[in-house]
């Protein structure tokens, strides 16, 4: 599909949004200086044109004009001031040129970002109304009212739960798994008789925990917030499970995880200390050199329910782990077997209540909305079944088509590698049924959403919500997320966010919640793990021996 682009170098933004249209199409973007007199491409072709004072967008259809739009710079409408940028202004006219000659559903309207709520917390933050910020996202975003209203509720949650400044979160990735489900595109091995992999993976990681600890030393930082996850950590060999316990334990200075991390000259301190020039001030005060505070959030994803053992979860309980994610994604045995999960509901709620009688008094659920096959019915079923077990955190994932699984083959496969135009309404309305069913149940279980997301090529366009007891919100999450605290990653896969709090807003541009703006302009960047685990333990066997 050709993207035509005259006066601007918004590719990116014109692509997502034709992206919304024409889901899984590939585009050849165009930038010229003036308007092309014909198109001769077969197929649908889009221009994007920038004036002084207005955007247009025109749609055309084997070289035959379809349907165009105007969108100006300047709208009474809009309360939030500076929405209107040069980029925004493109995509809305787009957006609206692309509806008018495809449609589609769009929940979220023109708000294409993967984090709906970062905007709202902007305007917010900037001393505008929620009623203010409801009509713009309404009437000119032409979001629905629910999802407004859902990214306004969290935005105040981010707001109010956003981790202490100082302080940073820790994610450590494991990429293994007992199996692969149709819809995973993640970087994982689904290979557990594997085992030398895993230990030499292990080995590789702890090294890594070590160097990361001097980097947060470096910092001054806090560690807030450790989030184990996958992949499926918990598909370890109770021996391998504590040897990544042991590490993150012994690197970042969680002592009361067990006696035996209290000595700083332990065998894997020695073995994965700093260079020598330095190694003897860093080891005699490493219990001393990360600033913590009171209480660690300390998380493991045991995203399968049939990978948990009593000894695993003795040994999270025995090494500071206070929250635990036992994963079911559906409590329909049909779905189950049929997306390879590999266990059944009854295996879930053995484990869970294996893991609430082993102490742990913060248990997440996911659930994926939109699975093949799966109704508003099944949907019901699961959520009342969840409602007996009372867990903590339910998270609501809309599903996902990623375009290396198993599960985008076979649809591809079905419709003949053919895709139509925009979103199917009849899915989407169906899926969206799902999500209302599923947000009307934890609103009666007290609780409440508190974080949100959206990934590329979901079902209906919908979104990713974490609801809450009030208490319990995993503050990497919202830190993640929101983008509102550096994550140091560890592992094959794992990134490193590194948020930089750049200028503060003048002192009397205080928001409406009475709180001053954080930011302006935070600077995000970023650094990249190898994903491949082989790659990632030869990178870092290299590191280690200095080659």
């Amino acid at each position: 599909m050709q993207c035509v682009l005259i006066g601007h170098k918004h590719v990116n933004e014109v692509q997502t949004v034709a992206q919304v249209f024409f889901p899984g199409e590939r585009f050849n973007a165009v930038k010229v200086q003036y308007r092309p007199h014909t198109y001769l491409e077969a197929g649908y072709t889009i221009e994007s044109w920038l004036e002084e004072e207005a955007a247009y967008a025109s749609v055309y259809k084997d070289g035959e004009f379809v349907a165009g739009h105007k969108w100006p710079f300047c709208c009474d409408d809009i309360k939030p001031g500076k929405y209107l940028t040069e980029r925004r202004v493109i995509m809305l006219a787009l957006y609206h040129a692309l509806q008018k000659a495809v449609g589609a559903y769009t929940p979220w309207g023109a708000l294409t970002g993967i984090r709906p709520s970062k905007l709202v917390r902007e305007w917010l933050e900037a001393g505008h109304s929620g009623e203010d910020i409801t009509k713009t996202l309404t009437e000119v975003i032409c979001c629905h009212k629910e999802k407004a209203r859902l990214a306004l509720a969290v935005a105040h949650a981010e707001n109010r739960l956003t981790p202490p400044p100082g302080t940073i979160g820790l994610y450590v990735s494991i990429p293994f798994c007992p199996t692969r489900c149709v819809y995973c595109s993640f970087n994982t091995s689904h290979k557990p008789a594997d085992t030398d992999l895993q230990r030499r993976y292990c080995d590789a990681l702890a090294g890594e925990c070590f160097e990361k600890a001097r980097q947060a030393r470096a910092m001054g930082a806090a560690i807030s917030s450790i989030y184990i996850g996958g992949g499926t950590p918990t598909v370890l060999s109770e021996v391998l499970l504590e040897k990544v316990l042991e590490a993150v334990g012994e690197a970042f200075n969680i002592a009361e995880a067990s006696e035996r991390l209290q000595s700083p000259r332990s065998a894997l301190a020695r073995r994965f200390s700093a260079p020598p020039a330095e190694d003897r001030a860093c080891l005699e005060n490493l219990n001393n050199a990360l600033p913590l505070p009171l209480s660690i959030e300390y998380t493991v994803e045991a995203g399968r329910p049939d990978t948990l053992t009593p000894g695993k979860l003795a040994l999270m309980r025995r090494y500071g782990v206070n929250r635990i994610a036992v994963n079911p994604q559906t409590l329909n045995d049909h779905t189950l077997a049929a997306i390879g999960r590999g266990h059944t509901a009854a295996d879930f709620f053995a484990a869970f209540e294996m893991t609430r009688n082993a102490g742990f008094a913060c248990i997440n659920t996911d659930l994926i909305v939109g699975l093949p096959g799966e109704t508003p019915d099944d949907t019901r079923r699961t959520m009342e079944e969840l409602a007996r077990l009372s867990p903590e955190n339910i998270t609501v994932h809309t599903l996902a088509v990623k375009r290396a699984s198993r599960l985008n083959e076979l649809i591809r496969l079905e419709h003949d590698s053919q895709k139509t135009p925009g979103q199917s309404r009849d899915e989407a309305v169906n899926v969206e049924a799902m999500l209302r069913t599923a947000s009307k149940a934890c609103a009666e279980m007290g609780l409440s959403p508190y974080y949100l997301y959206r990934q590329k090529n979901m079902v209906g366009l919908f979104e990713n919500v974490g609801y809450s007891l009030p208490g319990h919100e995993c503050s990497y999450n919202i830190g993640m997320m929101a983008e509102v605290q550096t994550i140091l990653g560890i592992g094959a896969g794992a990134v490193s966010k590194f948020v930089e709090r750049s200028r503060a807003l003048p002192s009397e541009a205080t928001g409406a919640c009475g709180r001053k703006p954080h930011l302006e302009g935070d600077k995000i960047t970023r650094e990249f793990n190898a994903k491949n685990p082989e790659i990632y333990i030869e990178r870092r066997n290299c590191h280690d021996s200095g080659t």
